[in-house]
């Protein structure tokens, strides 16, 4: 059995930022009222013309040079917001690299790149593959309705990557992980028009059913009383305190959320690193920029522990014990 070291990291972000007051300018709303509700305070939009796969590829670039590796076997990209439905982006990103390398998508709602994450390790484990480079990114904001502020406000674009490695100490890396999914609550975060249930038709533009839609409030219900407990079944079953881990990388989703699942367990908050005041929330790009971040800021070092926590559309969840 092998271990999985992280060899790489690079992020990428868009040099269009939009603060929540260029939002007032546009849609009802205001920087208190955001702020307070989200803990948001700007967002990076791409601009005309980046795709997801664009982000990928400078985030990539910069995770792979860092990483000092000479191959890549697998490619794999976690997106809700893909260059187009068919082919996959991981497709599209292997073009622009130019690496041989075999690729997939990971489809998972902001759950995405954690579920890639457990994917690309037992990828390394099992000997499948030396190295894998791993890669969240998203250019949702594509997907808004700029009129609507109870989606609009809440997201931005970005990429973050990961080079994962095989080493021969099988204690490195995935420790354990616990995952689900909640299809009965499926339409809590969807676009309604654009798949085989509800193919594209040209009034849904108008009708404003090819955008992202939420129900916040349902949603918030259901992460603050399911992810505390998830997290606590992980930690028991391996004999762990909430404490004992070194770093907790939540998806950044809403500041509430944050802050209710760290006062459940009792986190002491200097092990949690945030960063949503800043990008927003960047769905499947989102952990693996605050790790990116984090790890700059020098907030973990080899043998710590690192628990990667997300949730998103599906409804999906997932939390992984990773030891560095």
């Amino acid at each position: 059995m092998f271990g999985v070291k992280i060899s790489g990291l690079g992020m990428y972000i868009p040099t269009k930022k939009v603060s929540n007051f260029d939002l007032e300018k546009i849609m009802d709303t205001t920087d208190e009222w955001i702020y307070q509700r989200t803990g948001i305070k700007y967002r990076y939009i791409a601009e005309n013309g980046n795709t997801t796969s664009d982000l990928a590829l400078k985030a990539s670039q910069e995770a792979i040079a860092n990483s000092n590796v000479n191959s890549i076997d697998y490619i794999i990209v976690a997106t809700n917001s893909p260059d187009y439905i068919i082919p996959a982006t991981s497709s599209v990103l292997q073009g622009k690299l130019g690496i041989n390398a075999g690729s997939l998508d990971v489809f998972s709602g902001c759950t995405a790149f954690v579920y890639a994450l457990i994917v690309a390790s037992s990828l390394i484990k099992s000997n499948m593959a030396k190295n894998v480079l791993l890669v969240g990114s998203e250019t949702i904001s594509k997907y808004l309705d700029w009129e609507d502020r109870t989606v609009s406000i809440l997201l931005g674009d970005g990429a973050g990557a990961f080079v994962l490695s095989q080493v021969e100490d099988p204690n490195v890396g995935i420790i354990d992980a616990n995952v689900g999914t909640d299809g009965s609550k499926a339409e809590l975060i969807f676009i309604p028009v654009g798949g085989t249930k509800e193919p594209f038709y040209q009034q849904a533009v108008e009708e404003k059913k090819v955008y992202l839609k939420m129900q916040g409030r349902e949603v918030f219900k259901t992460v603050v009383s399911l992810i505390p407990e998830e997290i606590k079944k992980l930690l028991d079953k391996n004999g762990l305190k909430p404490n004992d881990v070194n770093l907790y990388i939540f998806h950044q989703a809403n500041i509430r959320i944050i802050n209710a699942i760290v006062e459940s367990l009792g986190i002491d908050e200097k092990r949690v690193y945030n960063n949503i005041e800043v990008y927003a929330n960047t769905s499947a790009a989102s952990v693996p920029i605050a790790f990116y971040e984090s790890y700059k800021k020098g907030m973990v070092k080899e043998g710590d522990l690192v628990l990667f926590s997300a949730f998103g559309a599906g409804l999906t969840w997932a939390n992984v014990l990773w030891k560095l």
